[in-house]
Order: C-alpha cells, then sequence, then structure tokens
C-alpha cells in the first residue's frame, strides 16, 4: 500500500511541476532551462525531464537555440508554442453570434459575426453555431492545431450539471448544452455564462491581471454582471452568482422583468428598454431626431439609434440616457458597497455608446457610494465587443494550461 501511495504521489508532484513550468514559460515568452531552474529550485535534471515532455509529448513548449554564456555552457533556451496552436471562442448572444480563431496569446487570427435570428429557435440557433466554427476551424493549415472551443451564453448555466436551467434572453429552459453538441464537435469544448466569462477573461488576458477585486457588468439585450474576489471568480453554489440584472432598483416600478419580478434593473435600463421608452416617444412625436434616424418606423428603433440621437443633442434621447444611467448607478452602488471593488469595468453594447455613456455614470455614481468606495474606477471592459469571446477563450486556456487537455 505504502508504495501505491509513492507512486500516486510522485505523480501528482510531477503534475504540478509540469504545471508550473509550463505557466511559467508561458509567462515569461521565453527562458533558459537554467534560469527555470533557478527561479523553482527543481534540479536541472528534473526540469531537463519537464521541459523534454512539454515539448515532445504535448507540444506546448519548443526549443530555440542556446542563449549567452556568463562563462560556463550556454543555456539552452525555451520558448511558449504559440504558433500553430489555436483556440475558437463564440459569443452566443441573443443579437449576434460571434466567432473568433485566437493563437495562445489571445492574438486574434480570424473573427466571424453573424445574426443569431433568435425567433428561429433553438435548433436553428445550434446549427448556426456550428457553422461559425466549421468556418474558423477550416482557417487552420494541416500541421497546426485547434486545442477547443470555448462558448458564452447568455443564462443560468448550472456549474455541476452543465445545464442552462434558464436562459429569458433566448427563452430557454433546462437546456442541455453539452448533449447537443457531444455529437456535433470534434474538439473539446467547453461553456459557461458569457458575463462569468468577460470577468474571466479580465483576469487571466486584461488590461490589468494585477486586480485581485472587480466587477464586469455587461449592459446590452439584459443586464449580468461576473465577480472576482480576491483573484478568484465568484460562481455560488450552482454557478449562478452575478445576476446584478435582478437586484431591485425601484420596487414601486409597473414594468416587469422577464424573470418575473417589478423593477428590475435589467428591465429598467437595458439596452432593450432603451429601444423601448425611445419607441413610444416616437408614437407620441416627441423626438423629430429619432422619426428621422428611423425612416419614421418606431418598430427600427434600437438603443444604437438612441445614442447617435443624444450625442447630436436629441432632448428626448437625453433624458432617457439620463434615466437609464441613474438605474444603472443604484446598481454599481450596490455592488461597490457591498463587494468594495478597485475596478468595475463595463461591457456589453450600451458600453460602446463611450465617453457620453461614462460621462454620465462618472456625473451620477457618487449618489450611490459610500464615501470609502468614492475612487472606486468605472471604465470600459478591455476587450470591447470581443469581451465574451475571449472570456471564452480564457475558458480553454485555463484547461490546456492545467494539462486538462494533452492526455485526450
Amino acid at each position: 500500500m505504502d508504495k501505491e501511495y509513492t507512486k500516486m504521489d510522485a505523480g501528482l508532484l510531477h503534475l504540478t511541476n509540469k504545471k508550473v513550468l509550463l505557466k511559467l514559460i508561458k509567462q515569461k515568452g521565453q527562458i533558459s532551462r537554467s534560469e527555470l531552474t533557478r527561479i523553482t529550485r527543481l534540479t536541472p535534471p528534473s526540469i531537463a525531464r519537464i521541459v523534454g515532455e512539454l515539448a515532445e509529448k504535448d507540444q506546448l513548449v519548443e526549443y530555440v537555440g542556446v542563449g549567452n554564456s556568463n562563462g560556463g555552457r550556454p543555456p539552452v533556451m525555451v520558448k511558449f508554442k504559440n504558433e500553430g496552436n489555436y483556440i475558437i471562442g463564440i459569443d452566443l448572444g441573443a443579437t449576434y453570434i460571434r466567432g473568433c480563431l485566437v493563437d495562445l496569446n489571445a492574438k486574434f487570427i480570424s473573427e466571424i459575426q453573424v445574426p443569431t435570428e433568435i425567433n428561429n429557435g433553438f435548433e436553428y440557433i445550434i446549427e448556426k453555431v456550428i457553422q461559425v466554427i466549421g468556418k474558423l476551424e477550416s482557417r487552420v493549415e494541416d500541421g497546426e492545431k485547434i486545442w477547443g472551443v470555448g462558448i458564452g451564453v447568455a443564462g443560468l448555466v448550472n456549474n455541476k450539471t452543465g445545464i442552462i436551467e434558464s436562459s429569458p434572453d433566448f427563452g430557454w429552459s433546462n437546456i442541455n448544452l453539452r448533449k447537443e453538441l457531444e455529437n456535433r464537435l470534434n474538439l473539446p469544448f467547453f461553456y459557461d455564462n458569457s458575463t462569468r466569462l468577460m470577468a474571466l477573461g479580465e483576469l487571466k488576458l486584461g488590461a490589468r491581471q494585477d486586480l485581485k477585486n472587480f466587477a464586469v457588468i455587461n449592459v446590452g439585450h439584459g443586464i449580468a454582471s461576473g465577480l472576482v474576489v480576491d483573484g478568484k471568480l465568484v460562481k455560488g453554489e450552482k454557478g449562478f452568482a452575478g445576476e446584478f440584472g435582478h437586484i431591485s432598483v425601484d420596487t414601486n416600478s409597473p414594468i416587469r422583468c422577464k424573470c418575473g419580478m417589478n423593477g428590475c434593473l435589467e428591465a429598467l435600463a437595458s439596452g432593450h428598454r432603451i429601444s423601448a421608452l425611445a419607441k413610444l416617444e416616437v408614437k407620441n412625436n416627441n423626438s423629430d431626431q429619432l422619426k428621422q434616424l428611423s425612416n419614421g418606423n418606431p418598430d427600427l428603433i434600437t438603443a444604437e439609434m438612441v445614442v447617435k440621437a443624444a450625442k447630436m443633442g436629441d432632448a428626448t434621447s437625453i433624458r432617457i440616457y439620463n434615466e437609464i444611467t441613474e438605474y444603472l448607478c443604484k446598481g454599481i452602488g450596490t455592488i461597490s458597497n457591498l463587494l468594495n471593488p478597485e475596478v468595475i469595468y463595463i461591457g456589453g453594447g450600451i458600453s460602446l455608446s463611450g465617453k457620453f455613456f461614462f460621462d454620465l455614470i462618472e456625473q451620477k455614481k457618487s449618489n450611490y457610494l459610500l464615501p470609502q468606495n468614492s475612487n472606486v474606477q468605472i471604465v470600459p471592459s478591455t476587450f470591447g465587443e470581443q469581451a465574451t469571446t475571449i472570456g471564452a477563450v480564457s475558458l480553454v486556456l485555463k484547461e490546456l494550461l492545467n494539462l486538462k487537455l494533452t492526455t485526450k
């Protein structure tokens, strides 16, 4: 029995050391084996053996010659094998399906965007996802490798079962996405809530990877958040943490949310609400600017049109944005006062409104923040409209760097 435990412990230790070395090589980009020995304090033979496995078996590291010598044997240099290794990221949104092919440093190689056409139903949407993945696969040459597919989807994804228990944006409930995809894809795939993946992307690949406490708020067709506390992504018991859009910001509101409650932030401040308010104003002949932008058809009005009209000085559109940013700041105050984050990133389609939108947030936020939280930075997400796809890529990269894909 003792020998069995010894073998098991030795195997686990070897795997742990491999993970440490792989992540260190990726972080440094290029490094010598002697420097790896110095940093990790592993023996030179152990370093040589593990690096050899990472290069020959796992094909994630490659030798790049020798470096400059300081008097002894020239150091053997190794680098993370980024070239020819790829990941596919998918943002399955209610408006668009966005796909990207990136290398292991998250450099974009190819992108595809197609309309979701949500009214055509579940089977149709899944077929479109498969087609997008297939097109991205076709852009990889012989001898190159796609390690996996990451998918971000709007909805409550149970992290124990993988079931999408509810997605109001799509009108889905109890969807087993894994079952639908496993017979259609010849690649490993992983999926999670789209906004949580936006937070993962900021944590792993964002502009400030030193941050340990931050939130990502996704303001688009709906509203949700991804939370990072002490450097860890908050998931909750089943994976439902971060449903920021379903906090009540007006208990007296007659506006009913898709979730069935009244006064939810999502019902009062999402892109859907912006366009609904604007359509009503045009029907009441309260905005010539919006009427002109929509060619006189209120049903064509989008949130993008409203911000465009607001920037042109349209009083009605400015009033709409003042209303929705007031509600958003109530929500931001709740997150800030509860979690004390250093930064709050705002992503999603509404965040693309730019300086106009963020200036309104800055003007109103202090009304809802404790003085101790008044210095919280509220900034656009690092990756803009690609935030979910980068988060989906990060999901696969996390598996890869933990060597969970190299043995499959």
